[in-house]
């Protein structure tokens, strides 16, 4: 028997089916399902989510779920554990960058000196010196006045592009989930146990969520509690709970 990637690729060539159909029936990336068929599992988001997507890619080829969460699982712990993440998603690649705020200060020390050199050279050819008389009276000189050099505009500094990237996973019990990405129309959905759904917006989210413990939620590739986003303790249901790029950080645990 080859490996869980060899297996469920070619289960999904004896159906006919490509990874394009696959993901409009799971919603999962197809860079996903590129990465378990290639054995990458460093490049999944992780934990209960990398399980999932195994469920979901066995079934939609008619792969046996169970016996391809034994094969994953029994590669993982040839692997000595699940692997470190290649890379991360969304805006915490910026959070995790130690070195950004010392570039961005060199490059306007930079601009600053540019922009000084620059009114130098303005200020000298502007006033001109007097020239020298050397050996007693000698006939002055007109010199042609130089042009005002123009001055070097400052850059603006690069705008770097923002997002919102919500995962939705039932966990332990059905959940019914309705979520609406900027200002397109809301999608409704019942979760069953295992499956997901994936959500993407410029500017802001509007969740709305039953049955809130039983789900997985992760923003930005990191973990939310449900009780950050439900209005009590006792509450197990979020209503119309508004995240944007200026208070996404409070929900994150």
């Amino acid at each position: 028997m080859g490996s869980l990637g060899q297996e469920l690729k070619r289960a999904r060539e004896e159906r006919g089916v490509t990874l394009h159909d696959i993901a409009n029936a799971t919603h999962i990336g197809v860079r996903f399902l590129q990465a378990i068929e290639n054995d990458s599992y460093d490049v999944l988001p992780g934990g209960v989510f990398n399980r999932a997507f195994v469920r979901k890619f066995a079934k939609q080829v008619g792969y046996d779920e169970e016996q391809a969460i034994r094969i994953y699982e029994e590669q993982l712990e040839e692997m000595g554990g699940e692997p470190q993440r290649r890379y991360y998603t969304g805006l915490e690649d910026l959070d995790a960058r130690p070195t950004s705020g010392n570039g961005l200060l060199f490059s306007l020390l930079a601009l600053i000196i540019l922009a000084a050199g620059a009114y130098a050279a303005y200020e000298y050819f502007k006033n001109p010196p007097s020239p020298t008389e050397a050996g007693g009276s000698q006939p002055l000189v007109t010199s042609t006045p130089s042009p005002t050099p123009t001055a070097t505009p400052t850059p603006e500094p690069p705008v770097v592009a923002f997002s919102l990237r919500l995962l939705l996973i039932a966990d332990t019990d059905q959940c019914w989930v309705k979520v609406a990405a900027d200002e397109e129309e809301a999608e409704e959905a019942t979760l069953k146990p295992g499956e997901l759904r994936e959500y993407n917006a410029n500017e802001k989210l509007i969740l709305n969520l039953g049955n809130a413990p039983a789900l997985k939620v992760t923003l930005n590739g990191r973990p939310v509690s449900y009780t950050k986003l439900v209005s009590s303790q006792k509450s197990v249901v979020a209503r119309n709970v508004v995240i944007t790029k200026d208070n996404y950080q409070q929900f994150i645990e």
